[in-house]
């Protein structure tokens, strides 16, 4: 065979081992770890640490166990938006905390996982414009589960629609392009992996 062909038949082989012209595979989700940023368009985020913690009890009570999540959050629009929750339904959001799709492994617990915000010294659930603010996640551990050595966070991204038939006007969460999906999946832009430090006490 001349060269040329088996240089032509050898990429046409490759191609074709990767689904064909069409059906590329998808870029795989950027991997990332403590003191990374992500820049989710709407938002500047860097993850700081996850760590172990405990609230002590009150007379003579247990204490409470928490995982904590720590990151560095800018709101890079130009409006004032809320940090919100973790995003446990897979729907759109507007807010922050909706870009943090999944955390693994899982903690489940009765009143779901809380968000606290802080920036020069204020605490908040806002974020304002340009100004980086000091965003914890906090998921309370059930009662004989230990705080995992780490855990790895899907963190999706978002892009602004400034008109459209079905979204409203303003910041939606990107998601996968799916023909004929009524609710496509999210796209999972990063996934973080922290380890999770013993902090002993706090409150």
């Amino acid at each position: 065979m001349p060269l040329g062909a088996l240089v032509v038949a050898t990429g046409l082989g490759i191609v074709a081992a990767f689904g064909g012209f069409g059906d590329a595979p998808d870029k795989p989700p950027k991997q990332l770890g403590p003191g990374a940023s992500l820049d989710q368009e709407q938002f500047l985020t860097k993850f700081v640490e996850s760590r172990s913690t405990v609230e002590p009890g009150s007379f003579g009570a247990p204490g409470k166990r928490f995982v904590e999540i720590e990151m560095e959050v800018t709101n890079k629009g130009d409006a004032t938006t809320r940090v919100g929750l973790p995003n446990d339904k897979g729907g759109d959001s507007p807010f922050f905390a909706g870009s943090l799709l999944k955390m693994t492994p899982e903690i489940k617990s009765e009143y779901g996982p809380t968000a606290s915000a802080s920036a020069e010294g204020v605490e908040s659930n806002q974020l304002q414009p340009g100004m980086a603010t000091r965003v914890v996640i906090k998921y309370e551990l059930p009662d004989g589960q230990r705080a995992p050595e780490r855990v790895r966070m899907d963190i999706g991204t978002f892009e602004f629609s400034a008109e459209g038939i079905i979204l409203v006007p303003g910041w939606h969460l990107v998601t996968e392009d799916e023909d004929g999906s009524a609710k496509p999946p999210l796209t999972v832009a990063a996934q973080v992996t922290l380890p999770v430090q013993p902090k002993g006490t706090s409150g």
